[in-house]
């Protein structure tokens, strides 16, 4: 064969584009995030790697204290409370314990999937929830730190309960405002009449809404000082505004993109609670972890 017939090569171009990566799409706004930060489109190519629980590592030669014994085992007694009873949330003090111990409850708790914060009578509390799903970290701006057991850290129930509550005062619709005067009454009758149960949910992502409606929610819900973030594949994020069992919680995906915006009426969202079956499942994953450190 000779050179002449052979298929020439093209030059490569350097500068083209990848084509595996879309540019120019409209991406979805949030009514109270917007669009988020930008991130390797690739990351959609492939399932995001399941992260498992990381696991205690206690030196070998670790020998607890008699008071981190009796802590560790406080702390399991209040998962078969909750195990039982949900709603039976309680804590353990850690700033009486030992710097070993204190190190030692660090490395078996970990980090779980919902971390957040919130700020009630000008303290700022960051919650953490461990790898046991339902034990949560909590430190505020003082140093204090307790360790709670529940389905949300009580602080975040304290603060939910002290917003102001429906109705709401309706401004008059102006502008462009297209279906934002309508969700607002609708918000403010649901949270007036909430009695319990579960949550009523406004899905902004199928219905038509304008910058101007995004405007007028945002301006008349606000935002309070409480925000919690649930992961795994993607976050949930979850914002108090400032009407009492009103909560803004948006769906983002690998890429950082809202691929769900609501408002939900009601309790804490569910998306950020440990249920009875966490507690069971966490006290007795705490139980192995006793067993298999002789605690």
């Amino acid at each position: 064969m000779n050179k002449a017939d052979l298929i020439p090569l093209a030059e490569v171009d350097t500068e083209r584009a990848n084509p595996m990566v879309w540019e120019g799409e409209e991406q979805p706004h949030g009514v109270f995030l917007g669009v988020a930060p930008d991130q390797d489109p690739l990351a959609l190519l492939g399932t995001p790697p399941m992260v498992l629980p990381a696991q205690p590592h206690l030196p070998e030669d670790f020998e607890p204290t008699p008071a981190l014994r009796q802590w560790l085992h406080q702390l399991r007694s209040l998962l078969d409370q909750a195990g039982r009873d949900p709603s039976a949330a309680g804590h353990l003090p850690v700033a009486e314990l030992d710097a070993v111990s204190c190190q030692a409850i660090a490395e078996i708790l970990g980090e779980g999937e919902v971390s957040g914060s919130v700020t009630l009578d000008g303290v700022r509390y960051d919650l953490q929830e461990s790898v046991l799903t339902g034990v949560w970290q909590v430190r505020d701006d003082s140093g204090r730190y307790v360790v709670e057991v529940g389905p949300v850290p009580a602080v975040v129930t304290r603060a939910a309960a002290s917003l102001r509550p429906a109705p709401l005062r309706l401004p008059e619709p102006a502008g462009a405002v297209m279906n934002g005067a309508a969700i607002l009454a609708e918000i403010s009758d649901r949270a007036a009449n909430w009695q319990g149960g579960e949550n009523h949910v406004i899905n902004f992502t199928l219905l038509p809404m304008t910058e101007a409606d995004h405007e007028l929610l945002t301006r008349v819900l606000g935002r309070a000082e409480l925000s919690l973030t649930s992961g795994g594949f993607g976050d949930c994020r979850i914002m108090a505004t400032t009407v009492r069992q009103v909560w803004a919680v948006q769906y983002v995906n690998a890429m950082g993109h809202t691929i769900l915006d609501t408002i939900e009426v009601g309790e804490v969202p569910r998306a950020a609670c440990a249920g009875r079956e966490d507690f069971e499942d966490s006290a007795v994953r705490l139980g192995e972890i006793l067993e298999a450190y002789g605690l």
